[in-house]
């Protein structure tokens, strides 16, 4: 029998076989539970006591015995169902608090900072901030694109990008000579996209993303992390470079 789905509706593995053990005996008393199910005396009990309170096993007394018996497997749907409610209040209760939290956050952020973004959902955290923060028309620069970036992140990329063209968000990409295939030709079929290449004499594994008033700093080789720099200044000297750099670059390696 296929038991994934108890798991994942929340039961433990205790709960599990004592409630399967249960389906398969009836109305009975707790020797047959536990010789069934597996489950140690001391524990018995209490997984039975959890089981109640979710609304999956109940009992009657006779002759100062407590027989146990098991809900009827339909209860699992309706148990379902009500954790399904729980999380959707708990998760309003989460966008709640993530609000305040931002609120709180912007209160006390200073003109300029930097943070480092570590490991590959590092990176992606990075770079889901240019979607929050961006707009549709605006123009984002990503420069000196190596082969390296990709690596164990090509799906992530490319969704990435699917978001960011349905937001109307323009994007120029500068690659490493090679990265042409197949990456820097995948993005050039992209909408809102236009691609470059950087000569071959300037190659890099670390890539610069620039928009609004932030720079992005990123590398996927050995170790994989992400600097975000916000302030405006800083920003504008940045897209100054990745200009000049464009200029002097070519759209066919």
């Amino acid at each position: 029998m296929q038991i994934e789905p108890l798991r994942k509706i929340g039961l433990t593995e205790g709960e599990i076989k004592v409630y399967l053990a249960l389906t398969g005996l009836g109305e009975t008393t707790s020797g047959p539970i536990i010789n069934e199910s597996g489950v140690s005396v001391s524990k018995a009990y209490s997984i039975l006591e959890r089981l109640a309170k979710k609304g999956l096993v109940s009992h009657i007394m006779k002759q100062n015995t407590k027989y146990f018996k098991a809900a009827s497997p339909d209860r699992l749907l309706s148990y379902f169902s009500e954790k399904q409610s729980e999380l959707e209040s708990q998760r309003k209760e989460l966008e709640r608090l993530v609000s305040e939290l931002n609120a709180k956050k912007g209160s006390a952020i200073t003109v300029e900072t930097a943070q480092v973004f570590e490991g590959l959902k590092g990176i992606q955290t990075a770079r889901e901030r240019t979607l929050k923060i961006m707009k549709k028309g605006d123009t984002m620069w990503i420069i000196g694109i190596a082969r390296s970036a990709y690596e164990k992140l090509s799906i992530y990329f490319t969704q990435y990008h699917k978001r960011r063209i349905a937001k109307g968000i323009c994007c120029n990409y500068l690659y490493n000579s090679d990265a042409k295939s197949p990456f820097g030709e995948r993005s050039a079929a992209y909408p809102l996209s236009e691609v470059k290449y950087m000569s071959p004499k300037k190659p890099t594994d670390a890539w610069i993303e620039i928009y609004a008033d932030t720079v992005t700093i990123g590398i996927n080789k050995d170790k994989s992390f992400s600097v975000v720099i916000e302030n405006q200044n800083v920003a504008d000297s940045f897209r100054e470079y990745a200009l000049m750099l464009w200029k002097e670059s070519k759209k066919q390696a």
